[in-house]
């Protein structure tokens, strides 16, 4: 677990345990990490990203990694494939994730598991494609039978 600094002018802030865990099948030398809005992942700077470790739970190859944060804190993050240099293999796609602690886990003592899935694009041209050819056989149909 990366422990942070939270020390702030000799007081010690509250704390929260965020644990990332994504299951997703890598190559032989290829990691998944996180990268994000704040220094602690990077500052969407692959390089600096945060390193996740792998662990085999039972046929799913499940990314890991726990870091202590402040309960004020807040990011946007994604995942990256990356080799053993942190060269940028592959991203997910779709929107930025965001972490918002709520205040119930405001107390300090909480450690919150988020568990996500690698998010893929989606292509809706087909999509709607499709739905326009199903609504005019539809409707030839129906113009059929009543005319």
């Amino acid at each position: 677990m990366v422990n942070l600094d939270l020390i702030n002018g000799g007081n010690a802030m509250k704390s929260v345990t965020i644990t990332f865990r994504i299951p997703y099948f890598t190559q032989w030398g290829q990691s998944l990490l996180v990268r994000g809005s704040v220094p602690l992942l990077g500052l969407w700077n692959v390089k600096r990203g945060f390193l996740l470790t792998p662990v085999n739970h039972g046929s799913e190859l499940i990314w890991r990694g726990s870091v202590e944060i402040p309960t004020s804190f807040e990011c946007e993050y994604s995942y990256y494939v990356v080799d053993d240099g942190k060269k940028g293999l592959r991203c997910e796609m779709g929107r930025k994730r965001k972490l918002l602690l709520p205040d119930s886990v405001q107390d300090g003592d909480t450690v919150v598991e988020l568990h996500d899935l690698w998010q893929v694009k989606i292509d809706v041209a087909p999509l709607s494609i499709i739905a326009s050819l199903f609504l005019k056989s539809v409707f030839v149909k129906l113009v059929e039978v009543y005319t």
